[in-house]
């Protein structure tokens, strides 16, 4: 294997390492926050930190702009461009945080107060809450140039360390939370925007340390802002409907069915950032490689790389999926405590987790139309398609459907909106359809065919067992998984690969 691959097999291996460590905490976190706040509370804080959160349309598309910008400048060895663009993130990103705060100072309460279903007792409480998610929304916000630094950089021992202390801060604010006698809404609220300040503080230290081209030159480029302003301008657009699409989700679940259906969906949307993280974790290794291969002009490295990301993509997905959505009901019960779980949690995890599966094919083939810089068309098409999503939600919940219709909608949409991105993926770098149909849908296909029964068979099985039988029918579930991956998803050379690296690690041990 070249270096290349060594080090895109590494800096996988680093966060997956990051992310089981992460899970463990952040799931034990999940349970203890929720006995500490209580239901309602819980829901209150998800549903605030959401509307905070849609400040951030703009920081997304700045976001992907940063990792994009840097790692192309790596890729052609421009370190002078790389500084300029770096200086330039960072007064970009800070005028950014002063205007969303203005504009979350005076939109704010007026949600908060008149479009939220809050009771009237936690008031004062969320409104605290809007506060202090606002302040770790503007720290996470500075923070992105230093992370796609030392993304860019493939430095992800760092970033995997990092996100190690902010995971186990988490866990420590959960465990005060327990042993605070006041309101705790509050107390949460404070110790996760300081969790963020230490976060940011770390990342400067360590981008300014280990990284001689991480420095300011205040000067004024104007070719930098416009390929900046215009790559933003048009990334912006996708980058609404995606806010809309998520966040507004939980607006239209709060407004319909109150407090206590955000809260389930909460719970979704944590086993859905830890099942995702899986294939995140794949995608953040390959993703400066990607662009560096663009940038390099060696495109048929870049165009392998985005079909075998997106089919490893969705095998690690289905992988850990499978087996929870086959036992959903019972290791919630086990997970929250057989009275903290409802059947609409269930509903939403196993909708979030077939979710999780459809948008594991995005990010590669998003990030090789990105690396050319010319996204107008792509960004315009899908985000009209995704922008769909709160119109039809909408409508599908005032004519009476449940809550889960919101997520089988939205499945639907994110479907169609693939469909238009593999069309302009070919048309503009040439993504061939054979190969990706054959190594990805195909795959996709001949998984579902076996899946679907098996999970009939657990799901008909099921009544409500005690934690061995749970943890039995996991295991079980787990292993059917794995042979279908071994068996119909991995090709000859895939298996033989993953073979002599285990062979690798067990010589060295």
């Amino acid at each position: 294997m070249n270096s290349s691959t060594n080090r895109l097999l590494k800096n996988t291996g680093l966060l997956y390492f990051r992310l089981i460590f992460l899970t463990f905490i952040n799931l034990y976190t999940v349970r203890v926050t929720l006995e500490a706040l209580g239901t309602v509370d819980y829901g209150v804080y998800d549903v605030i930190a959401s509307l905070v959160a849609s400040l951030s349309i703009l920081s997304g598309a700045m976001s992907s702009a940063s990792q994009r910008f840097l790692s192309f400048h790596l890729g052609k060895g421009d370190f002078h461009k790389y500084s300029h663009t770096f200086t330039l993130l960072l007064i970009i990103f800070s005028i950014i945080t002063i205007i969303l705060i203005l504009i979350g100072e005076l939109l704010g309460y007026f949600f908060i107060e008149d479009w939220l279903t809050i009771p009237k007792d936690r008031l004062t409480a969320a409104k605290w809450v809007f506060q202090t998610s606002l302040v770790a929304f503007a720290a996470g916000l500075i923070t992105i140039p230093y992370t796609a630094s030392i993304v860019s950089n493939e430095r992800m021992d760092a970033f995997a360390i990092f996100s190690i202390v902010e995971g186990v801060l988490k866990l420590l604010i959960a465990y005060m939370l327990v042993e605070y006698g006041g309101n705790r809404l509050i107390l949460y609220g404070i110790l996760t925007a300081l969790t963020s300040i230490v976060v940011l503080s770390m990342s400067i230290f360590y981008c300014h340390s280990k990284f001689s081209y991480c420095k300011y030159i205040w000067k004024w480029d104007r070719n930098i802002f416009s390929d900046l302003s215009k790559y933003t301008g048009w990334n912006l657009f996708g980058s609404i409907s995606g806010m809309l699409a998520t966040q507004g989700q939980n607006i239209l679940l709060n407004i319909y069915f109150g407090p206590v259906i955000n809260a389930a969906k909460a719970i979704a949307d944590r086993i859905r950032n830890v099942i995702s993280g899986f294939s995140v974790n794949l995608y953040m290794a390959a993703s400066p490689q990607i662009i560096k291969s663009y940038a390099a002009e060696d495109y048929d490295r870049a165009m392998n790389l985005v079909i075998k990301t997106s089919k490893m993509s969705f095998l690690l997905i289905f992988v850990l999926a499978f087996p929870l959505i086959c036992n959903m009901p019972g290791l919630l019960a086990i997970w929250l405590g057989p009275d903290a779980h409802t059947p609409d949690m269930s509903a939403f995890s196993k909708l979030i987790l077939l979710y999780c599966m459809l948008l594991a094919l995005e990010p590669p083939i998003t990030r090789i139309i990105q690396a050319t810089g010319k996204i107008r068309n792509y960004q315009m098409s899908v985000g009209i398609i995704t922008l769909s999503y709160i119109p039809i939600a909408a409508g599908v919940l005032a004519l009476g459907g449940s809550p889960t219709m919101t997520l089988k909608v939205l499945i639907a949409i994110m479907t169609v909106a693939h469909v238009v991105r593999l069309i302009i993926a070919h048309r503009q770098v040439n993504l061939q359809y054979k190969p990706y149909f054959k190594y990805v849908i195909l795959t996709i296909f001949k998984i579902g065919i076996i899946a679907i029964p098996i999970y009939v068979l657990f799901d008909n099985a099921y009544s409500n067992g005690g934690f061995l039988q749970v943890i039995g029918y996991t295991l079980l579930a787990g292993i059917l998984g794995l042979i279908i991956v071994g068996v119909l998803g991995l090709d000859k050379s895939e298996r033989i690969m993953i073979h002599a690296i285990i062979k690798q690690k067990l010589n060295r041990k």
